[in-house]
């Protein structure tokens, strides 16, 4: 539940440490599905959980399933737009709330904004928690990024806020390499470079975004130079503030990123109903994200238009993708129901008769009630010709059905 209560914004309205001696923090991380989920309070609420979202400029709560009471300063109703097919969406604008991000050694060390902005999502268009499998309560966007240079380290699942004005460089010159950024409005652009199909070289100025799970996408109406690649396959890439983002899946040759080269990159080419005037109105050709980001240790500094990076262990992981066609939910993220949200026509799932609403009791012989969703993403993700096998309950009927994962691209 959400109430409104009357205020005026007071405090500080930038991230600050809480403890004023320290120049340094290091908060766990939950990192599902390429996405950093970290705990936040707003006010005296517990802990809800928020996705890191350098793609987005303020704090967004999609759902508050399993709050019993937030307490925001008054609010209006204003639109909010961003990707998606559907409409714009509303929300409860809020200023003047707190902001606290707590270590979890419970000893007072932590971040906090005294006066920050919220918005409350009239409804959940993101359905983060169905798509996650865990309760995910919303977004936080580029303002930490902004304040504080930024360490993530998916291998150890840890991010690390560093003072910017005591931070030592010197750290960084021996095995990091530096990438120049652009920041406009809060929000970070890199240049990446990509080699075609044909062999042509596009230049692209893509927007670096953390909330984002795939590696790039590009908009196919961002320059006369993008060619799609012959070989596509339809995908649901991500929902946005206007609902489903769907498109295609290609491969290009090769994508550069500063020194740094990967062999045959997964692009995502949206809908440009899911874009819709974004891409059109923007010297952005796209975004690049957690894909990308998660094979290196990285240092995020916005202040010093830069972001360092330190190949891992994942730096040489395959660009895989949903062979199955089908897409995965838990509609009660608190019960071990999995369900398909959607099936792509004429992909493997569609042909072995699988259908929306569809809910999956077993995969591979393995009870569903014993597996997460990022496990049933890695079966879906497997080697082309790999069998998957299933036992569907459809209106309390059940059967038995299989398939093979197909490597169209």
């Amino acid at each position: 539940m959400c109430s409104w209560i009357s205020g005026q914004p007071q405090g500080d309205p930038k991230f600050r440490f809480m403890v004023q001696e320290d120049v340094s923090l290091t908060i766990p991380f939950d990192f599902s599905q390429n996405l950093i989920i970290i705990p936040m309070r707003i006010n005296q609420s517990p802990p809800l959980r928020f996705v890191l979202d350098s793609g987005i400029s303020n704090s967004i709560i999609t759902e508050l399933t399993g709050v019993d009471t937030l307490l925001l300063n008054f609010a209006r109703l204003v639109k909010v737009t961003g990707l998606g097919e559907g409409s714009s969406a509303e929300a409860y604008y809020s200023a003047g709330n707190r902001l606290t991000i707590d270590h979890p050694d419970g000893l007072g060390r932590g971040l906090v904004k005294e006066s920050g902005e919220v918005y409350v999502l009239t409804a959940d268009q993101f359905e983060l928690s169905k798509q996650l499998g865990f309760q995910v309560n919303g977004l936080i966007g580029s303002e930490l990024f902004n304040q504080f240079i930024i360490q993530f380290d998916p291998i150890e699942k840890t991010i690390l806020f560093h003072d910017r004005s005591t931070f030592n460089y010197k750290r960084l010159k021996r095995n990091y390499s530096r990438i120049p950024l652009t920041i406009k409005a809060g929000k970070a652009y890199v240049d990446v470079s990509f080699v075609q199909e044909d062999g042509s070289e596009l230049l692209t100025h893509l927007l670096i975004d953390t909330g984002a799970s795939l590696s790039f996408w590009i908009s196919a109406k961002s320059d006369p130079q993008v060619k799609i690649p012959t070989k596509t396959v339809k995908a649901m890439l991500g929902q946005g503030l206007n609902g489903d983002i769907t498109g295609i899946n290609g491969r290009l040759l090769q994508a550069r990123l500063g020194p740094f080269s990967f062999r045959k990159p997964l692009v995502a080419y949206p809908d440009s109903a899911s874009v819709g005037e974004i891409a059109l109105n923007s010297e952005r050709h796209g975004s690049m994200g957690n894909d990308i980001l998660r094979r290196f240790t990285v240092y995020m500094d916005f202040s010093g238009g830069a972001m360092y990076l330190k190949p891992n262990k994942w730096f040489y992981s395959s660009f895989s993708y949903n062979r199955s066609g089908m897409e995965i939910e838990k509609p009660f993220p608190q019960l071990p129901v999995f369900a398909v949200y959607s099936v792509m026509d004429g992909s493997a799932a569609y042909k072995a008769g699988i259908k929306p609403g569809d809910q999956i009791e077993y995969i591979n012989f393995i009870p569903a009630y014993s597996l997460t969703l990022d496990d049933f993403n890695h079966i879906l993700h497997g080697e082309e010709g790999k069998s998957v096998n299933l036992r569907i309950n459809r209106d309390g009927k059940q059967f038995r059905t299989k398939f093979r994962l197909e490597g169209k691209i």
